[in-house]
């Protein structure tokens, strides 16, 4: 008796291909789509990480605006002209300030953002045992460079002086210090570089334009732009803000306003605000 031989027939076969391949085509979208969620959770994690990183770095500088030491900016005249409350912090908005400030020239700025200039004297400071004149007797070792602005100031005066021109009008004792004269811009500016879309990158910039030897240093890639806004209070004590460009007290500043718009590779935007408070301003 001939045994029968038992197979799959060739429509069995076509459709088991058929779910198979079904199948791997699911388990392939599944995994593309998992991964672009993943992408764009690390995205998202990426850009609020940067606003952080940026608001810590802007919030450090503001808050030192129009510090010279251990005597205050507000019981003093202005020095050389240089520094005063009304110039300790500037904001120009599109290139604009009422302020008695040029704006600095500054390489690929977007002008479509704000700029942001502090003053004040840099917290590493160095102790001093006697300045007269061109002189100056360090209790320690200290290293400046020739076109360093620096400040020097004991709890009665500050000076500023240019590290290659040594020439003070006060004479500084015992527990006097001096330091670098920080003025420093905050701005967004191209990169040079193209994102996957062959769209400009632009980043957060700091320079400070009293130290020679330093050159803008980029801080925080995808910050698109930059808006700010000084807070005052009115009459009632209640805070309101204006731009750079109607400012007509900067003594009256209270705080500042500050709004990011971060961007990624992948096209994602969003903007982020923090506010600022400053030191005693009047």
């Amino acid at each position: 008796m001939k045994s029968r031989e038992q197979g799959y027939s060739l429509i069995e076969l076509m459709l088991a291909i058929s779910l198979s391949l079904f199948l791997s085509m699911g388990i392939i979208n599944i995994f593309i789509y998992g991964k672009n969620v993943y992408q764009l959770t690390q995205s998202l994690n990426i850009i609020p990480n940067k606003a952080r990183l940026a608001f810590y770095l802007l919030s450090h500088d503001i808050r030192m605006a129009g510090f010279i030491g251990c005597v205050r900016l507000l019981d003093i005249l202005t020095l050389k002209n240089q520094l005063s409350i009304d110039t300790s912090l500037v904001v120009w908005h599109r290139g604009y300030t009422t302020a008695k400030l040029s704006l600095p020239k500054l390489a690929r700025y977007q002008k479509n953002s704000d700029v942001i200039l502090i003053q004040f004297l840099d917290p590493n400071t160095f102790p001093i045992k006697e300045a007269k004149f061109k002189h100056i007797v360090f209790a320690r070792r200290a290293i400046f460079h020739p076109k360093d602005v620096l400040l020097i100031s004991d709890c009665q005066h500050a000076e500023l002086i240019h590290w290659n021109n040594i020439h003070l009008i006060n004479r500084y004792q015992m527990d006097s210090e001096i330091g670098i004269f920080n003025k420093i811009i905050y701005y967004i500016a191209d990169t040079g570089r193209l994102n996957e879309g062959g769209e400009r990158i632009y980043a957060l910039y700091r320079r400070n334009l009293n130290q020679s030897i330093y050159k803008p240093i980029e801080l925080i890639e995808g910050v698109k732009s930059m808006s700010i806004r000084l807070g005052m209070k009115n009459s009632d004590g209640m805070m309101f803000y204006k731009n750079g460009n109607e400012v007509k007290h900067w003594a009256n500043a209270r705080s500042v306003e500050i709004r990011l718009l971060l961007t990624d590779a992948k096209r994602l935007q969003r903007e982020w605000k923090q506010i600022i408070g400053l030191r005693e301003r009047k």
